[in-house]
């Protein structure tokens, strides 16, 4: 069987579909022949194989920022990555092409219109659109796997009839002898309190909300801000405008490997997000056993379960999340036991498993 990913990003660019593609491609070559075709990386060569996948890159452009994407870039990718994808499809003879989200499915649809091969479409993200497009894409392939219960609602909802609820993984290996107290010097920290969420800092992840939240709080703490995007600037003007520049550090974006590190360090984390498809980030915490606080949207509602594995509050809601952040640090006990069942939770995202399915997919659409 020969795979083809078209995929706008692909690891080291950061982000939980990223890692998603790299541990299906890198899965799935156990088995199969799988190319990616993606993107232009700076520093990344535009041919390689790496753990038996075998990664094109073309682009216009180079991207330099791994965690952000510019509109220029993604549009002048996209042509290229079509046609080394069409250039592929016809040279190696491509069995089934695995499409990431709408781009890439917009990409999948034109191959297979022009040359018959079958598509399936993973969507991690949590969509609102019901154009025309969306329908055309999605309706077209021959699976739509949705990262989460409430993407499968969308996908429900624009009829698509051939859905699989498959989510995103996490390897806890990377999460094993984690030194908490070490981690933390190494990142300059004493006593405080640690608060820290992870994301791209966009309008979508809420982050002004927490840092509104902590305003007010009464403990000795500090914010620490991991990842990069268009609303950095002004996420830091806020913090400056509300007086908490020695509490809330930006650390800007950082290796995939280093998270584990990061996270073993915190007291609590925090993902605020107004829309959020799965949440990876929610399952990365819980494994580096520090307790999570999440909004009731999306995908977080599969991960979390309300003060059992951690704590849900409404999004954009500061005052909710203050009142979440002060139970975690004053009910050590207690969280000391969420933080427990939260990691026994995360059985059902092994990553051989969800590879499998995957592959069973593929065997079952070419």
């Amino acid at each position: 069987m020969k795979v083809l990913m078209p995929v706008l990003h692909y690891p080291p660019v950061i982000g939980g579909l990223e890692v998603w593609t790299q541990n299906i491609a890198q899965g799935a070559a156990k088995k199969a022949e799988v190319f990616v075709v993606t993107g232009k990386v700076k520093n990344e060569p535009e041919k390689q194989i790496l753990n038996k996948v075998n990664i094109v890159r073309t682009s216009l452009l180079h991207l330099s920022n791994l965690s952000y994407s510019s509109l220029i870039y993604i549009i002048s990718a996209l042509p290229f990555i079509f046609l080394k994808s069409l250039n592929l499809v016809k040279k190696e003879k491509i069995n089934i092409l695995h499409c990431q989200s709408f781009l890439s499915g917009f990409i999948g649809y034109l191959l297979f219109k022009l040359t018959g091969v079958p598509y399936i479409v993973t969507v991690q993200r949590l969509e609102q659109s019901r154009s025309f497009l969306k329908r055309l894409v999605y309706n077209n392939a021959k699976v739509c796997i949705a990262a989460s219960n409430k993407i499968k609602e969308y996908f429900e909802s624009i009829n698509c009839e051939n859905i699989a609820v498959i989510p995103n993984g996490i390897d806890l290996k990377r999460f094993e002898n984690l030194d908490k107290q070490k981690n933390k010097t190494k990142l300059g920290l004493k006593n405080e309190f640690v608060i820290m969420t992870v994301a791209r800092l966009e309008k979508v992840k809420g982050i002004e909300y927490l840092i509104k939240a902590v305003k007010s709080l009464s403990i000795d703490y500090k914010l620490l801000i991991i990842g990069d995007g268009s609303e950095r600037a002004n996420l830091e003007n806020l913090s400056k405008q509300l007086g908490l520049k020695k509490n809330i550090q930006f650390l800007g974006q950082t290796e995939n490997n280093k998270i584990p590190e990061y996270l073993s360090a915190a007291d609590c984390f925090v993902l605020p997000s107004i829309s959020e498809g799965f949440g990876i980030v929610i399952l990365e915490a819980m494994a580096a056993k520090v307790p999570v606080i999440g909004t009731k949207i999306g995908g977080m509602l599969d991960l979390i379960e309300n003060e059992k594995t951690g704590i849900l509050v409404d999004p954009k809601e500061p005052e909710q999340i203050k009142q979440a952040i002060v139970a975690v640090h004053s009910k050590s006990d207690f969280f000391k036991q969420l933080t427990k069942e939260a990691l026994s939770s995360l059985k059902r995202f092994n990553w051989d498993n969800i590879i499998e399915m995957v592959y069973i997919i593929y065997e079952q659409n070419i």
